[in-house]
């Protein structure tokens, strides 16, 4: 008879790691390999492993844009000599469900990017996380077996606006205006209001209409660590990665003043619904050096008079990450898509293993 196992995280939410911000020192998590087994079995190799890599695409002079790969976190732990009762490098297993407990250590987990950041609109720069549990029966012709996992690391990042805020503008003899918008924005959410209250002192300002959006700035500057001597130009190491756009992650709503009224927004504020594309939104992202996500609310008012230039007005938003939806969930994963990185980054060691299946076709699994 044959053996199943799966992994079991002991986390808040299945595969989702919340970052220890402590500096020179390795995060710990615990979980157990489920095993479910027709008989009693023995196992010569049992081990968990965390896996992590980046790829990149420099911005190098070179005819063709390099690719480089490398590693982000690697680490280990042999549950057979952690179990081992009888010193035979064997662990022996009862029949039914049974249990493996684990500890495992993730060296610098202050220095690693969150995976929910491989949501970027850009092809040059993607990581993942895997975990894997690897097992192998004691019998000679038995075949290594491998469950996999994507594994969600999140770093918390504190607030650094209030929880609504306000920006105003007055010009004597011309307009009047203030914003008021909330701070914060959480993953999930699928909208949010903002209202502006206006006054127009001058017919040469008379307001034509009003607009707002959620934007989102991404900014990257990778230096890779390792060697790659293929590279033309490249320093060894610190050739960069490059990456700095923005994209709206909301709906642009625009509120015109149709009747050309000089009380447009003075009695009665306009408001504003943004609705909040969450397969775009992405946590705000400060702490790494290399890689800043911010996040502004963008409010635009345009005069009737064509040379009058438009006013913008940009408030600060923070985006935390603390709800996530099904749907943002199910984004999370990385996806098929041949203008990704993330399909081709491969965890070394892992490339000749079987994955899990209910039966092994070993002479033993009778």
């Amino acid at each position: 008879m044959g053996y199943t196992f799966d992994i079991e995280l002991d986390t808040e939410q299945p595969f989702i790691v919340e970052l220890d911000m402590a500096e020179h020192k390795a995060q710990t998590i615990s979980g157990v390999i489920a095993l479910k087994l027709g008989r009693a079995d023995s196992f010569r190799i049992a081990t968990i492993a965390i896996h992590g890599h980046i790829g990149a695409m420099l911005n190098v002079d070179t005819p063709e844009h390099a690719i480089v790969r490398e590693p982000l976190v690697s680490s280990s732990v042999d549950l057979v000599a952690a179990n081992d009762t009888d010193g035979r490098g064997i662990i022996h297993i009862d029949a039914g469900e049974q249990y493996i407990p684990f500890r495992i250590d993730i060296p610098r987990a202050y220095e690693l990017p969150p995976t929910l950041i491989n949501k970027l609109d850009t092809p040059y720069i993607d990581w993942k996380y895997e975990i894997h549990a690897t097992l192998r029966r004691s019998y000679f012709f038995s075949s290594t077996r491998v469950v996999k996992h994507d594994l969600i690391l999140r770093r918390p990042i504190a607030p650094t606006s209030e929880s609504t805020l306000t920006a105003s503008m007055d010009r004597s003899g011309q307009y009047k205006s203030k914003l008021t918008a909330p701070g914060r924005l959480v993953l999930g959410q699928d909208r949010l209001l903002a209202k502006v209250e206006l006054e127009t002192r001058n017919k040469e300002f008379m307001i034509k209409e009003v607009d707002c959006s959620i934007v989102q700035i991404e900014e990257v500057d990778y230096v890779t660590r390792l060697e790659h001597p293929s590279v033309e130009n490249a320093n060894v190491p610190g050739a960069h990665c490059t990456v700095n756009s923005s994209r709206l992650v909301s709906a642009l709503v625009v509120v015109p003043n149709d009747d050309s009224d000089m009380d447009f927004g003075r009695f009665n504020p306009v408001e504003f619904d943004l609705r909040v594309d969450n397969d775009q939104l992405i946590p705000t992202e400060h702490g790494l050096g290399w890689l800043n996500i911010s996040h502004v609310l963008r409010y635009t008012v345009h005069f009737m008079d064509v040379n009058q230039p438009a006013l913008i007005t940009e408030l600060p938003l923070f985006v935390a990450n603390e709800v996530i939806s099904k749907a943002c969930s199910a984004k999370m994963r990385p996806q098929p898509s041949s203008a990704r990185l993330v399909d081709s980054l491969k965890v070394e060691g892992t490339e000749d293993h079987h994955l899990q299946h209910d039966r092994e076709s070993t002479p033993e699994s009778d």
